[in-house]
């Protein structure tokens, strides 16, 4: 917080004032990069989608779409969230936010009859979040070379595919 304070020119008690911890400087420094690339308009696309398909498939571009510009900001957290607790509550938080939109997403499919019904509704919607993460787009796209449009095809396809087969371990799953 002191080199944040000196970086901006204020006192380190100055920016206490406004944020009590690094973990609320973190959550506001993300809420900020939420507004300034317009994860609102994002949602309201995925959520205005006619299908859960359709949906699914306009998350997965809007992922490719912020992930270039956040960046920066997922990396740190996620790497800091193993030893610094304020960054761990920060990445937390935004897991716990995208749990809630992968398990609508998970909802709908299994509305339209695309989810198998050996899949729960939390298992199906981890899957999600984590073929839609930013870790798994940041290895394809940035280290494998796997380009934009590619990764959603790639990622669509992969969890309609293992969400509309029976879940491992379940019954249906075995001959």
């Amino acid at each position: 917080m002191s080199a944040i304070a000196a970086g901006v020119g204020i006192s380190r008690q100055a920016l206490y004032l406004h944020f009590p911890d690094r973990g609320a400087l973190l959550l506001a420094l993300v809420e900020y990069t939420d507004d300034r690339e317009s994860l609102a308009a994002g949602l309201a696309t995925v959520n205005g989608a006619p299908t859960g398909t359709g949906a699914l498939r306009a998350f997965l571009e809007m992922q490719a779409s912020r992930n270039p510009k956040i960046a920066p900001l997922a990396r740190a957290l996620h790497t800091a969230r193993h030893h610094d607790p304020a960054s761990a509550a920060a990445w937390g938080d935004r897991m716990a936010e995208r749990l809630h939109g992968t398990t609508a997403l998970a909802e709908r499919l299994r509305d339209e009859r695309r989810l198998h019904p050996s899949w729960s509704i939390t298992e199906a919607a981890v899957l999600l979040r984590e073929l839609t993460s930013f870790r798994l787009w940041d290895d394809l796209v940035n280290d494998a070379g796997v380009k934009p449009d590619r990764y959603v095809e790639l990622m669509l396809h992969t969890a309609l595919r293992a969400l509309h087969a029976p879940a491992p371990g379940s019954r249906s799953a075995n001959p």
